[in-house]
């Protein structure tokens, strides 16, 4: 299967980003959450990021569909950017039709609290917490969010991985260690979301791998960088694989398709479903509103 085929209306999309996965980490490190994820949804172990193959940027590209050079964050370095461009972030055209957003990501140092308040409010969502150390931890900090909200989008951010690969090198033991706690995590938050549920999806993806030229970076062309898994889950999800080379800019395009939201066209990526006669129905719709 190259498309994603959803057969529901999924009202929920739950967004977990497993900071530097590689996808051969998930067999060699028997991880086997993801691996179950994985095999009922449908899923790529061979995705493409962005360009530069960094945090700041693939998360960017995540959450406003548009690639770096247009949005602005071509480094690692967490910023207000200069958007060379017309940006539409993902929690804010969910906003404009009445969905709401929330969003966890580990602790952040006090320093940075007033930029990345900042950074959550211009990308519109109505609801984040920087708590936690580590997967486990975050994912205790959203489990309300995970009980309570029924509609919309919630983004959760793990980094275990990616600290591990900095300091010991991706694929080293202490990096299998960290990649186990992102499974466990995942196991977690999958006894927390019935998947048999066709309003909640789940996406679980990468936001970039490490260890091609350098052990214990990830910012070069190298496969081994660029390579992610990209997992969609959920009762409404049909099982199959995706086609390699699906890219994580198509991901911000696929969810607001699945939510009924017709993708703005500073979106970089293309929706895996197409455009569904939900999508044109509510499109027709927004038409015809604005022009009321």
């Amino acid at each position: 299967m190259h498309r994603l085929v959803i057969s529901g209306d999924v009202e929920r999309v739950i967004v977990v980003v497993l900071d530097g996965l590689r996808p051969d980490a998930i067999t060699q490190f028997g991880l086997s959450n993801v691996l179950r994820l994985a095999r009922n949804g449908a899923a790529t172990l061979q995705g493409t990021t962005v360009a530069p193959s960094v945090t700041a940027a693939a998360m960017a590209s995540l959450l406003t569909g548009a690639d770096p050079a247009r949005h602005g964050l071509q480094s690692d370095r967490f910023h207000l950017p200069r958007a060379t461009g017309p940006t539409h972030p993902l929690p804010r055209e969910l906003a404009r039709v009445g969905l709401p957003s929330s969003g966890f990501i580990g602790h952040v140092p006090w320093m940075m609290r007033p930029v990345a308040g900042r950074l959550a409010r211009t990308l519109g969502f109505g609801h984040w917490r920087f708590r936690g150390s580590n997967a486990i931890e975050v994912l205790a900090t959203a489990k309300s969010a995970l009980r309570e909200q029924a509609r919309g989008l919630i983004v959760m951010h793990w980094r275990d991985a990616d600290r591990a690969g900095h300091e010991s090198g991706w694929m080293s033991p202490r990096y299998g260690e960290a990649a186990a706690v992102l499974d466990t995590a995942l196991g977690l938050m999958m006894r927390l979301v019935d998947l048999s549920d066709p309003r909640s999806m789940v996406v679980a993806l990468a936001d970039h791998g490490g260890g091609g030229r350098a052990l214990r970076r990830h910012d070069s062309d190298h496969p081994e960088d660029r390579t992610i898994p990209i997992v969609f889950a959920g009762g409404a999800v049909r099982s199959g694989t995706l086609a390699a080379g699906t890219h994580l800019l198509d991901v911000p395009a696929t969810i607001l398709a699945v939510l009924g939201i017709v993708p703005p066209a500073s979106y970089a990526g293309r929706s895996l479903i197409g455009a569904p006669a939900a999508v044109q129905t509510r499109a027709l719709e927004e038409v015809s509103d604005a022009a009321a």
